[in-house]
């Protein structure tokens, strides 16, 4: 599997702990008041598409996304890895 930023290959559990150590700015959070929400969101390089899920109702404790901005990266690369896989195929991969 090949990193979707960079040129980094490796099999694909090599390339979910590259991406969170390597590209984890790519992950965003954001919060929506009117809902009092939060929630995560990564774009496909490929597509531009939004990956998009709400984040547990602690968001407003101010130690939240500290505590946890390493688990919140690796759910969003593991589910931008399982669109890649299923949207963009690596060519011979299919």
């Amino acid at each position: 599997m090949r990193c979707p930023y960079c040129e980094t290959d490796g099999p694909r559990r090599q390339i979910h702990r590259h991406l969170v150590d390597c590209h984890g700015d790519t992950v965003k959070t954001e919060a929506d008041e009117a809902r009092g929400a939060m929630a995560y969101l990564i774009v496909c390089p490929h597509c531009r598409g939004e990956i998009r899920q709400p984040v547990k109702p602690r968001w407003r404790d101010p130690g939240f996304l500290r505590e946890f901005e390493q688990e919140i990266r690796l759910v969003a690369f593991d589910l931008l890895l399982y669109h890649l896989e299923d949207a963009h195929p690596e060519p011979g991969k299919v």
